[in-house]
């Protein structure tokens, strides 16, 4: 038995030296090899900031690479953008942004822009999206328009300023509105607005005058709770619904009641709540509305994960 099991441990011994002597090797043959190179972290990508213009006729461009010329005289870097060239949902990645926004037919964008304003509209409107998605970002909004369309008078500016605010932006300086109507209005107003953002850019105090445009953070805090109380959150609705009075009754039969005496899914501060958001009430059950991605799909901007992971369609 000895003998034959003689054989077989010296074969065992010599595979296991083997072996020992081959990751020793290995061992050895990596330490000596230089490490690879990664790329340093502590120099990150640096994004530049962003100049969008908003223009139908050429004045907001012409103002929009004035203003470039006089932030590089001061070494402020900053990228020209044409609104219809922009994706709005980078804005999210954005610190600064300048916005400088003519308003033209009916108080609205121009058409080959609207798809920037019409996106901050939804978005701020839309309660998924929440009221922090621009919280990093800074921005500030120069209006071109004209006092002869005095309930419009520079809408896009303001309203661009609003939905940015609605959706967690800093605005560093008030909307500045210029008159195309005035000779030398616009050029004026926008040369000390531009003035104003060079000092603040520098660190310096910007003093707006008494009637400048500044508000109070008081007053912004009642218009903040204003606006809020005016929306009803989905979230509540359930809660809300029942107890909201919303007409009287006649024949025992409620307003929020159909005539067989079946209550409506789709109650009045439901209904009024999703028309406000844009959807289309259907019957007295449901609520319809194209999402954003779908549009933004149609215009051959790019759909949304159910596109891109399981090939919905929903655009066809």
């Amino acid at each position: 038995m000895s003998l034959t099991s003689a054989p077989a441990r010296v074969t065992l011994l010599a595979a296991l030296s083997a072996t020992t002597f081959y990751f020793l090797y290995k061992s050895l043959r990596l330490r000596s090899l230089p490490y690879p190179r990664t790329p340093s972290s502590s120099s990150p990508t640096r994004k530049s900031n962003k100049i969008i213009f908003i223009s139908q006729t050429g004045t907001s461009k012409t103002l929009a690479h004035r203003l470039l010329r006089l932030l590089a005289s001061n070494s402020f870097d900053f990228d020209l953008v044409d609104a219809k060239d922009y994706e709005p949902e980078d804005l999210c990645n954005e610190t600064l942004v300048l916005i400088i926004a003519s308003t033209w037919d009916e108080g609205k964008a121009p058409t080959d822009s609207r798809f920037f304003t019409d996106w901050l509209a939804e978005s701020a409107e839309d309660f998924r999206v929440g009221s922090l998605l621009l919280k990093q970002c800074e921005f500030a909004v120069f209006g071109v328009g004209s006092r002869a369309y005095d309930s419009t008078f520079n809408a896009v500016a303001k309203d661009l300023s609003k939905r940015m605010k609605a959706l967690g932006g800093n605005e560093i300086l008030p909307v500045s509105e210029g008159d195309v109507d005035s000779e030398g209005d616009v050029d004026e107003v926008f040369d000390d607005w531009s003035l104003k953002l060079v000092r603040f850019l520098k660190g310096d105090e910007v003093v707006e005058e008494e009637n400048g445009g500044f508000v109070s953070d008081d007053e912004s805090v009642e218009e903040e709770e204003e606006e809020e109380s005016e929306i009803v959150d989905l979230e509540d609705i359930a809660g809300k619904g029942p107890s909201r009075k919303t007409g009287a009754q006649s024949n025992g039969v409620s307003n929020n009641s159909n005539s067989n005496g079946k209550k409506n899914m789709v109650t009045p501060v439901i209904r009024a709540s999703l028309e406000k958001q844009g959807y289309k009430i259907i019957g007295s059950h449901s609520g319809v509305k194209i999402c954003r991605w779908t549009k933004s799909q149609l215009r051959g901007r790019g759909g949304c994960y159910k596109h891109s992971f399981y090939g919905i369609e929903s655009h066809r």
